[in-house]
């Protein structure tokens, strides 16, 4: 094709020209503003307190398929703060859809394509929330997961808690405050996490998996309150399915009084705001030392009524002791006492036998002293070696005896023995 041809084919435009062109079109053909529904992408303040995002648009891959820049006016910005607070707790943030409208303009200086946001519409952005949340739900009843970390039996007392929250933040405080003032004893396990935003949901479930390997009693998930869009990270099917999938009991602690999310309804237990989380643990400790305080009372209770009942018995066996010792006692003193008295009678009579027995005896040996006999003319005669000569058969004649007399004693010599033949 030649220069000729190209003259005839297409006109010639200057850049400001084609760009103006461009514009006219596209305010011909969409008249003005326009809805768009796009996930934020991007998202940032500038100067001035302008706001810039992008909108983009995914396949069910996952990857974006189209874009555009979208700028919010400071002029724009108060309104559509006003529409938050009229129609709904949402926040523009990154990875939130939302639908809004303002006029798609090309702007000629910097050859770019830009939407003019000009108001949003919240109901978009909450039903699109609540028809995700319905549909996870659904989703993990018809797998019979909703019921699954309910199962988990909760250690009592816990002592090891896991706690998944952002670093620094209030949730932490008070979560951690709570459980100080509360005096129990307890070991915390802390995993931080992103709350918000893209890829929270990642970071929530890795928190959890993590303290799930370190043997913790049970794991805490906590949040402040938010708009509804921060707490859509909690409504999250990886949250969710993370939660059933643990052996480890979940309680949440998740916005405010009126928030429920999917992970509470999954969770062992769920608590409105991470202090009634943190008490709800404290009251689990304090549930079993006031039972081991209680059955201690019990106990020392029941030892004080045995020991009065035994004190009673023993007191009453020991009335019945005495009495019967005393009166065995009685008894026996008198026992003793006649036995005395017929031990005395007794003595004396023995006595008194005893000693007319001892007089006759000594008359006897009065009268056989020798001394008695020798005064009345009797002697005694001894052989030299000292024997008493009784008869014939102890002397013979040349023997030496010794005649003890009254008053002394004669020694001679037998000349010669005669027998008595009358004896």
């Amino acid at each position: 094709m030649g220069d000729d041809d190209f003259d005839e084919v297409a006109s010639s435009y200057s850049v400001s020209r084609l760009l103006a062109t461009a514009r006219d079109a596209i305010d011909a053909e969409l008249g003005g503003a326009v809805w768009v529904e796009g996930e934020i992408s991007g998202f940032k303040k500038g100067r001035n307190n302008h706001t810039y995002f992008d909108l983009i648009e995914k396949d069910d891959e996952d990857r974006v398929i189209a874009k555009v820049s979208v700028a919010l006016w400071a002029g724009n910005r108060a309104k559509v703060n006003a529409r938050f607070k009229d129609t709904g707790p949402i926040r523009m943030d990154e990875g939130v859809r939302v639908r809004i409208i303002g006029p798609l303009e090309l702007w000629l200086p910097g050859g770019r394509l830009q939407l003019n946001m000009q108001d949003i519409d919240p109901n978009f952005t909450l039903e699109l929330i609540d028809s995700e949340r319905d549909r996870v739900l659904a989703l993990l009843r018809a797998e019979g997961l909703i019921d699954r970390n309910h199962r988990c039996v909760v250690p009592t007392p816990p002592q090891r808690i896991g706690l998944v929250t952002a670093v620094g933040s209030a949730a932490e405080a008070d979560f951690l405050k709570t459980l100080r003032d509360s005096g129990g004893a307890f070991d915390i396990v802390f995993v931080d996490a992103q709350m918000q935003g893209l890829g929270a949901e990642r970071t929530v479930s890795a928190a959890l998996r993590t303290l799930a390997a370190q043997r913790v009693d049970l794991i805490a998930l906590v949040r402040g309150g938010g708009a509804r869009t921060d707490l859509a990270t909690f409504d999250h099917e990886l949250i969710a399915r993370t939660i059933a999938a643990l052996d480890v009991p979940v309680f949440t602690g998740i916005g405010h009084e009126i928030d429920t999310s999917v992970a509470d309804v999954v969770a062992n237990q769920s608590h409105k705001t991470p202090t009634a989380c943190a008490a709800a643990i404290a009251d689990l400790q304090r549930e079993v030392i006031n039972r081991v305080e209680d059955a201690w009372i019990g106990i020392a209770s029941s030892a004080q009524r045995l020991l009065e009942r035994e004190n009673t018995r023993l007191a009453r066996r020991a009335r019945h002791a005495t009495t019967t010792v005393r009166s065995r006692l009685t008894v026996e003193q008198l026992r003793l006492d006649t036995a005395a008295e017929r031990s005395t009678r007794g003595g004396l009579g023995a006595l008194r036998h005893a000693s007319a027995r001892v007089d006759v005896l000594s008359a006897r040996l009065t009268a056989l002293d020798p001394a008695r006999a020798l005064a009345r003319g009797w002697t005694i005669t001894r052989t030299s070696t000292g024997t008493i000569v009784r008869g014939l058969a102890d002397v013979a004649a040349g023997d030496t005896l010794v005649t003890q007399l009254v008053d002394g004693s004669v020694t001679s010599t037998v000349s010669a023995t005669n027998r008595n033949e009358d004896l």
